[in-house]
């Protein structure tokens, strides 16, 4: 009997015992198991954090390098454009002294002009020359032509100029046919002068004059020969004149003279 009834004691101890055990064991597993879940659900949240912090950075550095770029290319760019103005005013600062070099040359030329001007309304002998003709003859010879090319060659050098041409005759014979002869012994110089050294006509002024004021004494043979002639002078403004005073104040040659008939 005693026996028995440790043995039904044991028996109810061991089923009292191994389902604590069996529910102590569940309980342990089922704790490990929340753990490793929580655990696993915190390293995936910390991965999702890591995920974006790494996204972020990333986005973070290409805004920057964009920033740094922009920032580079602008500097670049107002480096240019700094450049460009420096060049744009040096070329304005060129071009403001060539106009004003220009407005110089044009007050200056200007200035002559007036000079000029003035100058025609009281111009200075260039050069005499003086043609003679032999008795009642109004025809050039080679020799009075070679004087009338150096005359051209006095106004080659000048722009502004006048050229007058006066005739003359001595006394003998009737007043009106020496004024006649005279006209035509001027016309003759007017004539070459003007085809074949191409004097401009313009610029030539003409008359003859007679037996009046004579060159030297009528009563005698070279007196006569004195008067039977043409004279040539050049006028120009006194600026133009300076250049060839010198020639005008030379010692003119002696006149040319066709033989008295």
């Amino acid at each position: 009997m005693e026996i028995r009834s440790n043995g039904n004691i044991r028996a109810r101890v061991l089923a009292i015992v191994v389902p604590g055990l069996l529910v102590l064991s569940m309980a342990g597993c089922a704790t490990k198991k929340m753990v490793r879940q929580s655990v696993d659900a915190l390293e995936a949240k910390v991965n999702r954090v890591d995920h974006k912090v790494d996204e972020k950075t990333e986005q973070n550095a290409d805004a920057i390098k964009d920033v740094d770029q922009k920032a580079q290319t602008g500097i670049a760019q107002a480096q240019k454009t700094g450049e460009d103005a420096a060049q744009q005013a040096s070329k304005a600062d060129q071009a403001a002294q060539g106009a004003n070099t220009l407005a110089q040359q044009g007050v200056t030329q200007a200035t002559q002009t007036q000079q000029t001007l003035e100058g025609m309304d009281n111009p200075q002998t260039v050069k005499t020359e003086t043609v003679l003709f032999g008795f009642n003859r109004s025809t050039l010879t080679d020799a009075d032509k070679a004087t009338l090319d150096a005359l051209q060659q006095t106004v080659a050098s000048l722009k502004y100029y006048s050229v007058e041409v006066m005739g003359y005759t001595d006394k003998t014979g009737p007043v009106a046919y020496n004024l006649d002869l005279s006209r035509k012994r001027a016309d003759a110089v007017v004539r070459y002068l003007t085809e074949n050294d191409k004097v401009p006509l313009v610029k030539v002024h003409v008359l003859g004059y007679g037996e009046d004021s004579p060159a030297a004494d009528n009563h005698s043979r070279e007196g006569r020969k004195e008067n039977r002639r043409v004279e040539i002078k050049i006028l120009a403004p006194e600026q133009q004149g300076t250049a060839t005073q010198s020639s005008a104040n030379a010692p003119a040659p002696s006149p040319t003279a066709s033989n008295p008939q």
